[in-house]
């Protein structure tokens, strides 16, 4: 009978766990773009100052690795105007110099336009490639770098996220919370700003949000 109660208590306490981390946990569905970076430098160009690079990667969501792209190149000294590129990425594995390199391909909407293959240095470089994915050796820099928070000291971080993963930034005015930022994402769902710049999830604007709950701490007293 001792071990049949042993047994069930274990049971409740583990239920009980379960359920308190399960309350800690964001809800709201996950499938929401997350950018994964902006990444800016100057690359070099044959017959022009330099090329001013700005590459923005947005995932498709948090667990995928693929997604959109924007390129802006700038050709100094010789164009004023920017060639903006747009087009989809994929992750692949392994490059000319290491198998397990992980490079990102961009593939362009537009056929006029060459794919790119970019080597993940790590989370904020990122290193252009030559053909078959081998190194460029042109003695000029070839890397891109995105700062760990590109909205630090933004006034208003959500909505920058908003605009840059594909959507539009509003605000919902008279609701019970007062003005309120929301993101219209492309898909045409509506979701609140912090809770996709911070959770990367899609949280319904006119359902309050529960808080968050930390998670229980374990009794770390001796037993005696």
């Amino acid at each position: 009978m001792s071990g049949l109660r042993w047994r069930w208590s274990a049971a409740l306490a583990g239920a009980l766990l379960i359920g308190a981390a399960a309350q800690a946990q964001p809800i709201g569905r996950p499938d929401v773009p997350v950018l994964l970076g902006e990444f800016k430098g100057t690359l070099p160009c044959a017959d022009c100052a330099g090329v001013e690079t700005s590459l923005t990667l947005v995932q498709k969501d948090d667990g995928t690795a693929e997604g959109t792209y924007v390129l802006i190149e700038t050709f100094t000294g010789k164009s004023e105007d920017p060639v903006v590129t747009e087009g989809a990425w994929t992750t692949l594995r392994g490059s000319a110099a290491d198998p397990d390199d992980t490079v990102y391909e961009l593939n362009p909407d537009g056929l006029e336009v060459q794919r790119r293959d970019f080597l993940k240095v790590n989370d904020y470089v990122i290193r252009l490639l030559g053909p078959d994915r081998a190194e460029i050796d042109t003695g000029a820099s070839v890397t891109l770098q995105s700062p760990p928070d590109p909205f630090a000291g933004m006034p208003n971080p959500a909505a920058l996220n908003c605009v840059k993963i594909g959507g539009r930034s509003v605000i919902n005015t008279g609701t019970t919370a007062g003005d309120q930022g929301v993101c219209r994402l492309a898909d045409g769902r509506q979701c609140e700003e912090y809770g996709v710049l911070r959770d990367h999830r899609c949280f319904d604007p006119a359902k309050p949000r529960p808080a968050r709950r930390p998670p229980p701490k374990e009794d770390t007293a001796p037993n005696y």
